[in-house]
């Protein structure tokens, strides 16, 4: 082994611009719409991972401008990030941009920005100064669906880059009347300034720029691999980045042995594999039919035009010659494995549907009423129930029900475990955990009444977004660690901490869900009460986020949630889990024995301290870990403040 630093591992925005390649007629086109006497605006629509802040941040550098704009001293451009303020206030909006513009120009920013007024005060200076603003807004969707800018703000937006000499460059997943919080707002004539830039796969030349270069450089080239790279990874720059990476480790670790096949596919599933199960997921049912034709080897009809071409802008289906493929072997073996398990959930989804009707109960239908609960709408289907959003008519405010499976209550001990997560977690109050308000029976049902929580699971951010920024990331597992604390010190065990079960609400709060796999500890002072439900040697919880101990099937303290929630820090911090192998077996091997990965290979900010905290988290022995959740909480505070006034963090 050689020790040759991987140039692949960034996975989160790319800032320094000789790590940034191809983009160059994207850049072109942006340039030559900002760089005008009269800047035009510009919207940069794509897909999750495509690369839209590494874009607009390169245009932030003055080193690129100079590139593309043949006067840059009269223009002032501006990054502003807004993924992590999604609950900015107006005043807060102004004050970022106050923030920014005086670190380009403190004459031009003045005393302050904070509302509508002062900003126009900026725009005049810029007249006097015959300077041109370009506002770089990133992940600009959390001001679009942020309640709090109405249409007035929109419309002041407007006026703004109408009467001065200023634009604006946004990114966002969709275009972004699609993402406005009302249809009010969507229609503003602020989104009519725009044109749109579809951010799409590399073209084949910036794809080989990408293999060859960084890798050249770092002393292990990967030109002669590159068409294998591109058969796993297609040309998406960000599966490039992870073929890269399992290509050079393997070289790197192997004296340039020629790659095994096999085990090179199986390391890059480790990482690309959740990111093609999202994409599965939200996948609409048009495509997953073409996607299976193509998988099924068959070749597009003329009724298939429309969606094939859609997948090929996109880059999830290529054309050689007359004949089109999926893009990524690795996606396609990875695809069929989920739709081949998705039939069989289909089919015993079948199965329980008929059960229930025998047992006349029917799934409820949108508007029937259950006590004084009206059905909103189905959100979610799960191994114990399903979960609908309802409105309660007396307290007028949304619920969620969890409403469990009729069939499931004929077994005892399934109906003692749902009845125990209803009392135990309807005993937990506190501002960390879902609140659970009632449970009572319903005709043949039993229904569970719980807090309904708008946001996103940590685990689909980390998806969408990659490694979470460590503040934030810190903030939130205090708030575990709070809401662990109180239901450990009621002696109550999670047993299925994962980031699917940590919730961001739209305050930016993080909720606990689903205590359905808690169990009671036998405590010292209630030595008579047991009610424990699994039997000797049953592994219950979640395989990636399991405990030594849970793997094993022992018994499993409050120590155990703490590991399960390093698990989740190390994923919130690098985007990947620390123990995920090829096959559930190494998975569970890698748990019992294997050591954490050290975060710095994942150019992680802060990995010393981290890696400090994550070696008592994820200690194999329960008594080398953390004693309880607050102590853990004490050394993310602990670092908060040691770090404190270093950077601007805004909860």
């Amino acid at each position: 082994m050689s020790n040759a630093m991987n140039p692949y591992l960034n996975r989160v925005m790319i800032q320094d611009p000789r790590s940034f390649f191809g983009r160059r007629r994207e850049l072109s086109r942006i340039f030559s719409r900002i760089g005008g006497e009269r800047p035009q605006s510009v919207s940069v629509v794509g897909e999750r991972r495509i690369g839209k802040s590494s874009l607009l941040y390169q245009i932030s550098l003055p080193d690129v401008q100079s590139a593309f704009l043949t006067e840059k001293s009269s223009v002032i451009v501006v990054f502003v990030d807004f993924q992590q303020l999604r609950t900015l206030t107006l005043q807060d909006f102004f004050a970022l941009l106050s923030s920014q513009i005086r670190r380009m120009d403190p004459e031009i920013a003045g005393s302050g920005t904070e509302d509508y007024r002062a900003f126009q005060q900026v725009q005049e200076r810029l007249a006097e100064k015959n300077k041109r603003l370009v506002l770089l807004f990133d992940e600009f969707d959390a001001i679009t669906s942020n309640p709090v800018f109405d249409r007035d703000f929109y419309a002041f937006l407007r006026s703004v880059a109408n009467n001065s000499a200023v634009a604006y460059v946004t990114s966002s997943k969709t275009e972004l009347q699609r993402l406005c919080h009302s249809s009010v707002v969507a229609d503003s004539p602020f989104f009519n300034i725009f044109s749109t830039l579809h951010l799409r796969p590399f073209e084949k030349e910036d794809a080989l720029e990408l293999i060859r270069v960084p890798s050249m450089e770092a002393g292990i080239p990967l030109e002669p691999y590159a068409e294998d790279i591109l058969n796993l990874s297609g040309f998406f720059p960000f599966y490039i980045q992870i073929a890269c990476s399992v290509f050079f480790d393997w070289l790197d670790e192997n004296n340039g042995a020629e790659p095994a096949a096999a085990e090179i596919a199986a390391r890059f599933l480790e990482e690309a594999g959740p990111h093609f199960e999202y994409f599965w997921e939200q996948c609409p049912p048009d495509s997953r039919r073409f996607l299976r034709s193509l998988m099924a080897g068959e070749q597009p009809r003329p009724e298939d035009a429309d969606v094939c071409r859609s997948l090929m802008r996109n880059g999830y289906v290529l054309q050689e010659g007359p004949r089109y493929r999926m893009f990524s072997r690795a996606f396609l073996d990875r695809v069929r494995e989920l739709d081949t398990t998705a039939n069989d959930d289909r089919q015993a989804r079948q199965s329980t549907r008929s059960h229930w009707a025998e047992g006349s109960c029917r799934e409820l239908a949108t508007g029937s009423l259950i006590n004084q609960y009206e059905i909103l709408c189905q959100v979610q289907e799960g191994g114990m129930g399903v979960v609908y959003q309802a409105q309660d008519s007396s307290l007028n405010r949304k619920v969620a029900l969890k409403v469990i499976r009729p069939g499931l209550l004929q077994i005892e001990e399934t109906r003692k475990r749902f009845l125990q997560e209803a009392r135990l977690s309807a005993a937990l109050t506190h501002p960390s955990i879902t609140s659970i308000y009632e449970l009572f029976e319903f005709e043949d049902r039993v229904v569970l009444v719980m807090e309904w929580l708008e946001g996103q699971n940590l685990k689909n951010k980390i998806l969408q977004e990659g490694p979470q920024k460590w503040r934030q990331l810190a903030h939130w597992m205090i708030e575990a660690c709070a809401g662990l604390e109180a239901a450990h010190r009621q002696g109550i065990v999670h047993r299925d901490i994962k980031s699917s079960n940590l919730m961001i609400t739209a305050e930016n709060r993080l909720k606990i869900l689903d205590f359905g796999l808690a169990k009671q500890r036998v405590l010292e002072a209630s030595p008579t009460f047991n009610s424990e439900l699994t039997t000797q040697g049953a592994i219950m919880g979640t395989l990636d986020y399991m405990s030594p101990e849970q793997a094993c099937g022992q018994a499993a303290d409050h120590r155990s949630d703490l590991f399960s929630l390093g698990m989740v820090l190390f994923e919130g911090l690098t985007g990947r889990l620390p123990f995920r192998r090829n096959s559930p077996a190494s998975t569970l091997q890698a748990i019992i024995n294997e050591p954490a990965p050290d975060l710095a290979i994942y150019q992680v900010e802060e990995a010393e301290p981290f890696n400090r905290i994550l070696q008592k988290l994820l200690a194999k022995q329960p008594d080398r870990r953390y004693a309880s959740a607050s102590q853990l909480a004490k050394d993310l505070e602990s670092l908060l403040k040691q770090r404190k006034g270093l950077f601007f963090w805004r909860r």
